[in-house]
């Protein structure tokens, strides 16, 4: 079977893994005014996708809001392949989900873990209807002479979740399509008349056929460097200075790049590597800033490494730099984020004073100087 893990609401979960939310206090991300993802907490309160990032906030004053944040989302997604590839390399991704070829038992851990949701199947893109349908940190498997009757019982309002517009989701509700199996009769020509390619994509979900194999993953770049002790460390103290090393030696090779998640892998005596990871809450390139996280990770891995299991000694040590950005990157994400910004600015200033604001016009043709130039009202 085929496997396909997806995190619901993957902004806020992004959001919420690179900020350290606490998830007890509710969240919401917006873009363009609008609530595009949410937390658990803030789905109990009743708020959901689509409002507006006013009602929202004025419905919810305790809520924390977040504008979506396209570099948080690229970290926390490399984060989770890094964290799938230590379980099987035969994965495809398509943030926010990807298809893996591992069991249910392999990967149950991981899916609590994270707050996933794991359909399996024959078809790909019935796994990925069954993702959809399950639980956050549950699992759902559709054997192959069940596939009819699962879509036959799948909510078609789940579709949004898919990623389907809402003109599709209630053009299919008016026809009495209160599940998507219902949807079946209608052949590709008259789905894809009604929705484009929304009713192409739709049709393939009601008629699967896709059942190729899953391929060999290719995990992104990153920087590793690693030193061999000849003699085994026990104590921080020894470890510290190798560290420093480790951080000085990999920011050489850094050149352009910007660190999004720093890890470490301590090769024990006698014991299977002991891995952990510090996604960083903005990405940097500074020497000071990477060798102070990696100190504090290699600082609290020797604390539970004392605490459960005793002396243990340090045969390797590996420093790896991943998550890289560019700048690029970061820029375009700033871009947006201050578009964002001045746009609700100046939509707030507008609404509580009509026809106050003023943009400026050119007019090329004016015979007089004067007259080449003027206001007129923002709308």
């Amino acid at each position: 079977m085929i496997g396909c893990l997806t995190i619901q609401h993957f902004p806020a979960w992004a959001i919420s893994l690179i900020r350290r939310h606490d998830a007890v206090r509710p969240l919401i991300v917006q873009e363009d005014g609008h609530i595009v993802a949410l937390n658990t907490a803030a789905e109990a309160l009743g708020l959901d996708t689509g409002m507006t990032a006013a009602r929202a906030a004025a419905l919810c004053p305790s809520a924390v809001l977040y504008v979506r944040d396209a570099v948080a989302e690229f970290s926390a997604w490399e984060y989770v392949l890094e964290r799938m590839n230590r379980i099987t390399p035969f994965m495809e991704s398509e943030s926010p989900r990807l298809w893996f070829n591992a069991t249910p038992d392999e990967i149950r851990a991981l899916t609590l873990y994270l707050g996933a949701s794991v359909g399996f199947s024959t078809y790909r893109s019935t796994a990925w209807m069954a993702s959809l349908g399950a639980s956050r940190g549950g699992m759902l498997t559709v054997p192959e002479g069940e596939v009819n009757s699962f879509m036959d019982t799948f909510p078609t309002a789940l579709l949004a979740r898919a990623g389907f517009s809402d003109s599709c989701i209630e053009g299919l509700e008016l026809l009495g399509c209160a599940s998507v199996g219902l949807a079946r009769n209608l052949n590709k020509r008259h789905l894809n008349l009604a929705y484009g390619k929304e009713g192409d994509v739709l049709f393939d979900i009601l008629h699967p056929t896709d059942t190729s194999a899953v391929s060999l993953f290719r995990p992104a770049p990153f920087i590793r460097k690693r030193f061999t002790l000849y003699v085994p460390c026990y104590h921080p103290s020894e470890a510290m200075p190798i560290v420093h090393r480790l951080a000085e030696k990999a920011h050489a090779d850094l050149k352009s790049n910007i660190v999004g998640q720093i890890r470490i892998v301590l090769y024990l005596e006698g014991s299977p590597p002991m891995r952990s990871a510090r996604l960083l809450t903005h990405p940097t390139a500074r020497l000071d800033a990477i060798t102070r996280f990696a100190e504090r990770l290699a600082t609290g891995m020797f604390a539970v490494l004392r605490q459960k299991r005793g002396r243990v000694g340090i045969e390797r040590i590996d420093l790896e730099l991943a998550g890289l950005l560019t700048g690029e990157m970061i820029q375009t994400s700033l871009f947006g984020e201050r578009l964002r910004k001045l746009t609700a600015a100046v939509s707030k200033v507008h609404r509580r004073f009509p026809r106050a604001l003023k943009r400026g016009v050119a007019r090329p043709g004016a015979h007089f100087h004067e007259d080449q130039s003027g206001y007129t009202t923002w709308e």
